[in-house]
């Protein structure tokens, strides 16, 4: 939402005030001026149930947003959660509605794992494990893999980075050592 937001902001820049007006109020003065403006969503949809919920509205007021529509979808029985109301909308599994919003969230939790992944190949390109001597990106990819972390690596013994295929013993202890100094 902050995203959008800012995005409205430089897309907008020669209306974009700074004030005490609420952003709800800031993007309904600015579309007045018919100014082209990244526009807010029509509904949010929170993958979770009450809690989660919760929180996602919590936030929105806080940027002001009160008025903007949200639900909540539970996975486990998929129940489509409301503020405000204790008892979840049961949508009938046939029902297209149902299905539509399970599609919403499948496609999220796709493209956010892709993110996810897209995150951890930059954090594996780029590490402290780059000034190790005779550490190439073969190995240093290896020792990410077998370990998930420079945190976890650094804890490792040097016993456990020689059973990374590619790293003798030798190496280990140069790392163990290496990542000691830093």
């Amino acid at each position: 939402m902050w995203r959008i937001l800012l995005e409205g902001r430089k897309a907008a820049a020669d209306v974009a005030e700074f004030s005490q007006e609420a952003p709800a109020e800031a993007l309904e003065r600015v579309a007045a001026t018919n100014t082209k403006f990244v526009t807010l969503p029509d509904l949010v949809i929170v993958d979770g149930g009450k809690g989660q919920l919760g929180v996602a509205v919590a936030e929105l007021q806080k940027l002001g947003l009160h008025s903007l529509p949200i639900i909540g979808l539970a996975k486990e029985h998929e129940e489509v959660y409301r503020p405000g109301e204790s008892h979840p909308v049961i949508i009938p599994h046939e029902r297209g509605a149902l299905k539509l919003l399970q599609r919403i969230r499948d496609e999220a939790h796709r493209w956010a794992n892709g993110y996810h992944q897209l995150l951890l190949g930059k954090r594996v390109a780029e590490s402290v494990l780059d000034d190790c001597p005779g550490i190439s990106k073969t190995r240093k990819a290896a020792l990410l893999k077998a370990f998930g972390s420079v945190t976890r690596l650094r804890k490792a013994t040097v016993e456990e980075m020689a059973e990374v295929p590619g790293i003798s013993k030798v190496l280990a202890q140069g790392v163990k050592e290496f990542l000691a100094s830093r």
